[in-house]
């Protein structure tokens, strides 16, 4: 695909380091960190990657997530394009939810990786898709 630019959501950050053979591991694992494709990012976003990383209840459950956390957000800021976003959407009612679209838009991404089909329940936004992880892996591995 021409456009290769990625707007992950959070939820789908925070399944990649939980589960390591899941479509969310292995969008971040086989498609960003390789360079496939190229991971959009805002400082707000990757605020919210941090904090949300950040929370006691995943290193309570999950041995050894806040190291795999911040490799992860290490490795992420090296190589995401990181983009202003000037414009202010408000669609969902989510509205941190409405940061990740900003993103997309000023980064021109071809898709929203999400797990949030409760807040993202439209298929594209803006010419954006609005990906399931397995369907954005599926897609995109199968070219």
């Amino acid at each position: 695909m021409e456009n290769n630019r990625v707007v992950i959501d959070t939820n789908v950050f925070i399944s990649a380091i939980i589960g390591q053979f899941g479509y969310p591991y292995k969008i971040i694992n086989e498609l960003v960190l390789t360079g496939e494709i190229l991971i959009c990012l805002s400082p707000l976003l990757l605020k919210e990657y941090e904090e949300v990383s950040g929370r006691e209840r995943f290193a309570k459950k999950f041995p050894g997530f806040p190291e795999r956390a911040k490799k992860l957000i290490k490795a992420l800021k090296e190589i995401a394009l990181t983009v202003e976003p000037n414009e202010v959407i408000a669609v969902i009612s989510d509205e941190p939810d409405n940061r990740v679209l900003e993103v997309a838009v000023a980064a021109n991404a071809y898709a929203i990786v999400t797990g949030n089909t409760n807040d993202f329940n439209f298929e594209e936004f803006r010419g954006i898709k609005i990906k399931s992880p397995k369907d954005f892996y599926e897609e995109w591995a199968g070219e």
